[in-house]
C-alpha cells in the first residue's frame, strides 16, 4: 500500500492533536473549582492548535499536492478556506469564556467540539471526492449538533439541537442519495473522474436529478430557502458564540464545497445548475429579508439576515455557472471573508450583552433601547457591524456586495443584480431599526455591568471591527488573494 502524502493534512493533524489534548487535560482541571482560571489551559491549547494550523496553512501557499488517491488536494483554494476557518474559530473561542462563565457552563469539551468542526470544514474545502466530502460534512455536522445543545439543561437549547439534528439528517440522506446516483451514472466519486464521464452526457435527466439532490443537501447547510426552517430556531436556542460560529464557518465550508464540486464534477450541466442556484438565490433573498423585517428579537433577526446573505452569495454561484467563468465565484469568496468578520462581530456584541444579564436579557429590541448611553462602546461596535451588513460604503459589507453583484452583472444577469440590490436596500430597515433603538430610545430598565469585559472578548471584537474597516477601505489585497486561490481550482 502506498503511503499517502501527509503534508496536505498537517493543519488538520495539528487541530486533531489539540482537540485530543483538550479532552485529556480537561478532567484534571475540573477538580480545581468553577473559577475562570481553571479553563485557561484548555482554551490556550485550542487557540494554540488553531494558530499552528493557521501558520502551517500560510506556509503551504503556492503548493499543489494531491493525496489519498486523489480524494484530497492541497492548493491555494484549500489554503484560503483553512485560513478563514482558523480565524473564524479563533475569534469564536476568544468571545466564549465570558459568556460561558456567566451561564456556569464553561467546559473544555466546548473547545474540542469547535476544533473537530473546523477539521470537517477544512476537509470539505480540500475534498475532491464525494466520499470525503460526505465524511467531512458529517464530522462538521455532528460537532455542530452537540454545540447547539451545549446548554442541555435549557429546553430551548435542546429543542434547537433536535430540530437541527432531524433536518440535518434528512438533508444528509438526500445528498447521499444524490451521490449514489452520481456514482451509478459515472462509476466514480472523484470530482475530476465524474466530470470526465458526465461531461459527455450533457444535461440528461438522470444527471440533472443527481445534481439536484446533491445541491439540495448542500443548500441546507448554507440556509438557502426553502431549506432554511432550522436556522432561526437553532440560532436563537444555541449559545450566542455558537450561533456566531454557525453563521460563518459551516456556511463558508458549504459554499466552498458547492463551488468546487459543481465546477469540477458537473461541467456538462453547468447551465442547469447555474439556473438552479439563481432560482434558489431569489427565493432565499426574498424569504430572508421579508421575515427579518418583522422580527423583534435581534438574535433571530440576525438569523434571518444570514439567510438573506446566503441568497446574495448564491447569486454569485448561479452567475458563475451561467457564465461558465470564475469571476462571479471570486466575488463569492471575498464576500465570505468579509461576512465572517462583520457577522462574528455582531453576534459577539450580543454575547457580551447576554453575559451581563444571563437570565433577563433575551436579545429583544426593547432591551437594546438606550444602549448608546449605558454601554456606548458596545452600541458603536454593533452599529458598525450592522452598517457593514447593510452594505454602507467604507465597510467590508459594501465591498463584498459590490464584487458579488458586479460579477452577476458581468455574467449578463443584470436583472438578478437589480433584485439583489433592491432586497439589500430592504435590509437597511431592520438593521437601522436596531441602531435607532440603541441611540434614540429610552431604556426600559437599568443596565448594570456585572462582569467586566474579558481580554478575549475585547480582542475578538477589536479584530472583527478592524478587519471590517480594512476590507472596506483597502480591499485590493484580499481580492488578489481570492483571485490566485480561485485559479488553482481549475488545475
Amino acid at each position: 500500500m502506498q503511503v499517502p502524502d501527509l503534508v496536505p493534512v498537517i493543519p488538520e493533524l495539528i487541530l486533531l492533536v489539540a482537540a485530543c489534548a483538550v479532552l485529556l487535560v480537561e478532567p484534571f482541571l475540573k477538580t480545581e473549582g468553577p473559577g475562570r482560571g481553571d479553563k485557561t489551559a484548555v482554551m490556550g491549547i485550542a487557540l494554540a492548535g488553531l494558530a499552528g494550523s493557521l501558520v502551517v496553512s500560510l506556509a503551504l501557499v503556492g503548493q499543489h499536492r494531491v493525496s489519498f488517491a486523489g480524494m484530497l488536494v492541497l492548493d491555494d483554494w484549500a489554503v484560503f478556506f483553512k485560513v478563514l476557518f482558523a480565524i473564524g474559530a479563533g475569534l469564536t473561542i476568544l468571545m466564549s469564556p465570558l459568556y460561558l462563565e456567566a451561564h456556569r457552563r464553561h467546559l473544555g469539551e466546548y473547545y474540542a467540539l469547535i476544533l473537530f468542526a473546523v477539521i470537517g470544514m477544512d476537509l470539505m474545502a480540500a475534498a475532491r471526492d464525494f466520499i470525503l466530502l460526505y465524511l467531512a460534512l458529517e464530522l462538521m455536522a455532528i460537532s455542530s449538533y452537540l454545540l447547539a445543545a451545549f446548554f442541555r439543561y435549557r429546553a430551548r437549547s435542546n429543542e434547537s439541537a433536535l430540530k437541527y439534528f432531524l433536518t440535518g439528517t434528512f438533508a444528509s440522506a438526500i445528498m447521499l442519495y444524490g451521490i449514489s446516483l452520481v456514482y451509478g451514472q459515472s462509476g466514480a466519486t472523484n470530482y475530476v473522474a465524474v466530470g470526465q464521464v458526465l461531461g459527455g452526457q450533457g444535461g440528461s435527466v438522470a444527471v440533472l436529478f443527481a445534481v439536484f439532490l446533491v445541491a439540495m443537501g448542500l443548500a441546507f447547510k448554507v440556509s438557502a430557502a426553502p431549506f432554511h426552517m432550522w436556522t432561526p430556531d437553532v440560532y436563537q436556542g444555541a449559545p450566542t458564540p455558537v450561533a456566531a460560529f454557525f453563521s460563518v464557518g459551516p456556511k463558508a465550508a458549504a459554499f466552498s464545497a458547492i463551488m468546487a464540486a459543481f465546477v469540477v464534477a458537473f461541467p456538462g450541466a453547468v447551465k442547469e445548475w447555474g439556473l438552479l442556484f439563481i432560482v434558489l438565490s431569489i427565493v432565499t433573498m426574498l424569504v430572508g429579508n421579508v421575515f427579518a423585517l418583522v422580527q423583534t428579537n435581534v438574535k433571530r433577526m440576525l438569523a434571518y439576515s444570514s439567510i438573506a446573505h446566503a441568497g446574495y452569495l448564491l447569486t454569485g454561484v448561479g452567475a458563475m455557472g451561467w457564465a461558465g467563468n470564475s469571476y462571479p465565484g471570486q466575488g463569492v469568496m471575498l464576500y465570505l471573508a468579509a461576512y465572517t468578520f462583520m457577522n462574528l462581530g455582531a453576534f459577539g456584541v450580543l454575547a457580551y450583552l447576554k453575559s451581563q444579564r444571563p437570565e433577563s436579557f433575551d436579545h429583544t429590541l426593547k432591551q437594546m433601547a438606550g444602549l448608546g448611553r449605558s454601554s456606548p462602546w458596545a452600541a458603536v461596535l454593533l452599529s458598525l457591524f450592522l452598517l457593514s451588513l447593510t452594505g454602507i460604503p467604507g465597510t467590508a459589507g459594501f465591498i463584498g456586495k459590490f464584487y458579488v453583484f458586479s460579477g452577476v452583472v458581468w455574467a449578463g444577469l443584470w436583472w438578478l443584480a437589480v433584485i439583489g440590490v433592491l432586497l439589500s436596500a430592504v435590509s437597511a430597515y431592520y438593521y437601522l431599526r436596531v441602531i435607532i433603538y440603541m441611540f434614540f430610545r429610552e431604556p426600559e430598565g437599568e443596565y448594570a455591568v456585572k462582569h467586566p469585559i474579558s481580554g478575549g472578548m475585547a480582542g475578538s471584537l477589536a479584530v472583527s471591527a478592524i478587519a471590517t474597516l480594512i476590507i472596506g477601505i483597502v480591499p485590493s489585497w484580499l481580492w488578489d488573494a481570492v483571485g490566485s486561490a480561485f485559479i488553482t481550482l481549475f488545475r
